[in-house]
């Protein structure tokens, strides 16, 4: 098949997860992948750049896996704030149709909503491409600013009601698309992957304890992800010296970069544990797993908001897939699909949890283990890439299969 992905974020800068992945499955398996983006982390790299409408190609795309190649085209914008999205809305739309045209694309898979969701469906109605979204957040809960949100979440409900088939990570997600005006039929459920040849537990990295200035005998929580305002590390890194009374050798590793980074740095300055929490920044995807086997305990911190009451973060089956004790806020959407210990994560509903959760499980390593065990049981039997992405192929397959949408 000639398969084309669509999303509204910096395909080669955003941090990898699985539009990367899948898509660079799908061309292993000998389908030819396109891909369009928006370079959402733009920067001006002189004060007269603003920017082109000429479409960039990169071909050979490959994050995830070495041997994989994805064709790149991004559509040029407008560099000036306010008209950089607004100017891509357009180039969107002509590069979608030249893409589907010249490249004879059998079916789209859709990840976005305000920048280049509109365009694609009518263009795959006007063209005869059937469409797959895939559903992994609330778009209009993403946009930055609160009186562009119910603009956006019109358009939601448009692309729901109109694309061919709805996948989403999680029951809870399924049920917000339904009630978004999806079409009950057209909504499968498509659990989040993970690559357990790649994620898998290892030995603890001496060389990455060195850099990050870390000893041997220090107990280390993990945190994978980039900084949004919603991921209640503010607050748990405000509570960290209690953890740290108890457990002095404790240390908090955040693997990641974003927004929130610069208020993060402050508290830590403030609170003085500036060797007690190390932020990474942005780490090379291929590291992940060694940065994630350091750890004694992983932790996803979200606060639970409109953006993450339904979803399921991506990093949750990765520090799975390594054999790691999660402690994570108790988002329903993942509880959902994980519903708690016997899956090797523990909930938590309040900072208070979490700070008391991290002490007892450094203190009881028969539980901690328990928890490893059915991490590592759990992922293999649902989680793996292998099936993810069969059942992701089969689908598009089906849907290819129909031809023009009805």
């Amino acid at each position: 098949m000639n398969i084309l992905f669509v999303h509204e974020v910096d395909w080669l800068r955003k941090v990898v997860f699985e539009i990367h992945t899948l898509s660079e499955l799908l061309s292993l398996s000998a389908h030819r992948v396109y891909a369009i983006d928006y370079e959402s982390m733009w920067t001006k790299n002189h004060p007269l750049d603003f920017g082109s409408l000429k479409t960039q190609v990169v071909d050979g795309v490959a994050r995830s896996y070495p041997g994989a190649s994805v064709c790149l085209r991004r559509p040029g914008f407008i560099k000036i704030p306010g008209l950089s999205r607004l100017s891509a809305a357009f180039t969107h739309y002509r590069e979608i149709r030249k893409t589907i045209k010249e490249k004879h694309i059998d079916v789209v898979i859709l990840y976005s909503v305000p920048t280049n969701g509109w365009q694609t469906i009518r263009l795959s109605r006007k063209l005869g491409v059937p469409v797959v979204f895939r559903a992994i957040d609330i778009p209009n809960q993403l946009v930055p600013y609160p009186a562009l949100r119910p603009i956006t979440r019109s358009l939601e409900k448009k692309v729901y009601a109109e694309v061919d088939l709805i996948l989403t990570i999680s029951p809870r997600l399924s049920r917000y698309v339904i009630n978004m005006d999806a079409p009950e039929a057209k909504v499968e459920l498509l659990l989040l992957g993970v690559d357990t040849d790649l994620f898998c537990p290892e030995p603890d990295d001496a060389e990455i304890r060195r850099k990050w200035e870390m000893g041997e005998r220090d107990l280390i929580i993990v945190f994978v992800g980039t900084l949004f305002d919603f991921s209640g590390l503010d607050t748990f890194i405000r509570r960290f010296s209690e953890i740290v009374r108890k457990i002095p050798e404790a240390k908090l590793l955040i693997v990641g970069d974003g927004p929130q980074r610069p208020e993060l740095e402050r508290i830590i300055a403030g609170s003085g544990l500036q060797k007690q929490v190390i932020i990474t920044g942005f780490q090379p995807y291929q590291t992940m797993p060694r940065y994630i086997n350091l750890a004694t305990i992983c932790v996803n911190t979200f606060l639970v908001t409109d953006i993450t009451r339904d979803i399921f973060p991506t990093k949750i089956v990765q520090y799975l897939a390594c054999g790691k004790a999660v402690i994570a806020t108790s988002l329903p959407g993942m509880i959902a699909v994980i519903p708690g210990e016997h899956q090797g994560v523990v909930y938590v509903s309040s900072p208070d949890g979490m700070v008391s959760e991290v002490i007892s499980l450094f203190k009881s390593p028969e539980r901690r283990q328990q928890l490893e065990r059915a991490a590592l049981s759990y992922v293999e039997q649902e989680h793996g890439y292998d099936k993810i992405a069969h059942q992701l192929e089969a689908a598009l397959s089906e849907v290819a299969g129909r031809g023009k949408s009805a």
